[in-house]
């Protein structure tokens, strides 16, 4: 690759960023539906309005791929976590690999507020679909560890299965959500990842 090629990459990767940086703040700032494509490129500083569709097809892709490299960046501990605990890990291992990777992002209060309230968000959206999404892009650890939790909910119906799974998803990212945005948060972030994954247990238990 040239000198004059290897620029215009970069120049491509850091607009992409900046595109998926802007829509994360804007959405857990005003959520998904008052924020319009011009907005977010105006704050990724992009005057040229086809940045958006060359990268991400739509606002829908944005979201998309927004939602994925933190997911990804999360997911490496989360792989970690799965190498240590083998092929049967118990209930509380699982909840565990699948909160304890946001405690490091949520360690920055604003980069943990805002992944996780972009993230309740765009879980209220009608197509919204948790295991497509990580199928889609191929969300290795995430993926593992609710291959592993299906296994645990076998004697269930697919329907109730994924039920279940989604409301436990949504009770995690909504109470880790509110302690990222309360300023004086009376749990430490140890406590609440704790509370979270003990409430996981237990909801997952209810008949």
């Amino acid at each position: 690759m040239n000198v004059q090629s290897s620029g215009k990459v970069k120049r491509a990767d850091a607009t992409r960023t900046a595109l998926i940086e802007a829509a994360e703040r804007l959405i857990a700032e005003k959520g998904l539906a008052d924020v319009s494509t011009r907005e977010i490129l105006q704050e990724a500083g992009q005057r040229n309005q086809s940045a958006l569709q060359y990268h991400f097809g739509s606002k829908k892709g944005l979201i998309s791929a927004t939602i994925n490299e933190r997911t990804t960046q999360i997911d490496v501990e989360r792989q970690k976590m799965l190498a240590e605990v083998g092929d049967d890990p118990t209930l509380r291992q699982l909840f565990e690999m699948l909160i304890l990777p946001l405690g490091a992002l949520m360690k920055e209060k604003a980069a943990g507020a805002n992944y996780l309230n972009f993230l309740s968000q765009a879980i209220t959206q009608p197509n919204w679909e948790l295991r497509r999404v990580i199928e889609e892009f191929n969300v290795v650890g995430m993926l593992k560890t609710y291959d592993l939790l299906d296994a645990k909910f076998a004697n269930m119906s697919e329907k109730e299965r994924l039920t279940r799974q989604y409301v436990l998803f949504d009770f995690a990212i909504m109470a880790l959500k509110r302690w990222c945005l309360d300023e004086k948060p009376v749990r430490s972030l140890d406590d609440i990842l704790n509370f979270v994954i003990e409430g996981s247990i237990a909801l997952s238990k209810l008949d």
